[in-house]
């Protein structure tokens, strides 16, 4: 075995068939010999993409024995070696690479690349430390990186990235609310889901009913009705019905009006609501944050049994005042 590996370890680095040279990697690959892994690693800076897929593959069955040689080739590197090595590591995974990879994220924000196959690798690996690195793509001015991130903290399911996920629902761009909306719902159907069995093993997040999905209730939903009234100095806004995405937009625009005639603190009445969505936590959070710029208080009273058990697991009941 040892004579084939250096026989075709040559056979490689004289081939200039894309396809033999593809062929010759999967075998070097599959015998598992460590001297195989320097010319694999090379291989992934091939001009050919099967090469460098079937290169991938090899390199990532190699394991932790991979790791060290990988953030060498990381380190010295060009651009588009660095974003199939960094490939690599999200299929190798281990506590090691994602620290480094984590570290990476927040500091090495240069290259597109490979700050997108980082944050690639976050989500199939889905590190609860990565929450906080992730959450500060958010703040950055790359659509690419920042949709992958939300992506990814809906993903991981991590109850820390739903305020500023929250505030990314009032961004101008019509796919960030969305994917941000359907991250909200991820992460609150999973903490939903602990908080009922604390001993089960959570849903991977691809499989919770994102934002646009129905939701099944036990009785027929009804229409949202929203009204205002004055009560020991507050304004009191009543919310009956369902507040859901197709109708939440309307309760928003009363908002901002009862926001601009009136002073003082709001209070929201949920007594009589039956269901809040994810975009409708994108509003609350909104008209929160625009009361706080001038000082007014704000609260939400007469939640139902569910809507508080959703704002406790998701921890939401820190971020609202509730009563």
């Amino acid at each position: 075995m040892p004579d084939q590996v250096q026989k075709l370890i040559e056979k490689l680095k004289s081939s200039d068939r894309d396809v033999v040279k593809a062929s010759i990697i999967e075998e070097l690959g599959n015998t598992g010999d460590h001297r195989a892994l320097k010319p694999l690693v090379e291989s992934l800076n091939d001009g050919d993409a099967l090469v460098r897929w079937n290169a991938i593959r090899a390199v990532a069955g190699f394991g932790a024995d991979s790791v060290a040689l990988l953030f060498r080739t990381i380190e010295s590197g060009d651009r588009f070696a660095r974003r199939n090595v960094v490939q690599v590591l999200g299929e190798v995974g281990g506590e090691d690479v994602v620290d480094r990879l984590i570290r990476m994220l927040m500091f090495d924000e240069s290259d597109h690349d490979v700050m997108i196959e980082i944050i690639r690798a976050m989500h199939k690996l889905r590190p609860e430390r990565a929450v906080e690195p992730l959450i500060t793509v958010l703040k950055m001015s790359d659509w690419e990186m920042r949709w992958r991130a939300i992506n990814t903290l809906g993903h991981i399911g991590d109850p820390r990235a739903l305020e500023p996920l929250l505030a990314v629902m009032e961004d101008e761009d019509p796919d960030i609310r969305w994917a941000a909306a359907i991250a909200v719902e991820n992460i609150k159907n999973r903490a939903l889901k602990r908080d009922a069995e604390p001993d089960s093993q959570p849903r991977a997040a691809d499989t919770l009913p994102p934002a646009s999905l129905p939701v099944e209730r036990k009785k027929p939903a009804r229409d949202l009705a929203v009204s205002a009234s004055q009560k020991n100095g507050w304004t009191v806004v009543k919310v009956e019905g369902e507040m859901i995405s197709t109708n939440s937009a309307s309760f928003r625009s009363y908002m901002d009006g009862v926001v601009s005639v009136s002073s003082g603190p709001v209070e929201i009445d949920l007594s009589d609501c039956d269901f809040v969505d994810s975009l409708a936590l994108g509003h609350f959070n909104a008209i929160r944050k625009k009361l706080k710029s001038k000082n007014r208080k704000m609260k939400i009273s007469g939640m139902n049994p569910n809507l508080k058990q959703m704002f406790k697991a998701t921890k939401l009941d820190e971020l609202f005042a509730i009563e």
